[in-house]
């Protein structure tokens, strides 16, 4: 499926906002991060859908010529269609013509789904943070993944 993937605005941040809720219950990010990307200062988005209804986001924090994957999301109708393998290739794409030039992420270690998305998008592992997410009554390793995106 090939769908346009739209930059951020401040018109089309209730919708992601909604979709982060909808796909991330309890842990939403705050309304700073897509103000911010809409804006442009500090941090990066995009989406595929309308303003009315999101279908898949990904957010950005922006450094100098760093970047770190936060937060991507695909509303559960639209999963298994390409549209975070879309999103972040546009994402990667915009980022290395703006200066980004080192890509980071971290990722749940039980989320093999996502972790075969950054891998099959050039991720390399770079490390562990143990214990980082609380997973019911225990925690779960975060695994870090990062991208060099020089010369691309």
């Amino acid at each position: 499926m090939q769908t346009e993937a739209h930059p951020l605005t401040d018109l089309s941040c209730e919708a992601v906002a909604a979709l982060d809720c909808r796909c991330f219950p309890g842990e939403a990010f705050a309304d700073t991060w897509w103000r911010k990307a809409a804006s442009g200062e500090g941090a990066s988005a995009w989406y595929v859908g309308n303003t009315e209804a999101v279908q898949a986001f990904c957010l950005f924090s922006r450094v100098l010529d760093e970047a770190e994957l936060l937060r991507i999301a695909v509303a559960p109708e639209a999963r298994r269609q390409g549209l975070a393998r879309q999103l972040l290739q546009q994402a990667m794409h915009e980022l290395s013509a703006a200066g980004v030039r080192h890509l980071f992420l971290e990722v749940r270690a039980s989320n093999q789904a996502a972790q075969g998305l950054y891998t099959g998008l050039g991720w390399k592992p770079t490390g562990v943070r143990r214990d980082y997410y609380p997973q019911g009554t225990g925690r779960e390793d975060a695994l870090l993944f990062g991208l060099d995106l020089e010369g691309s």
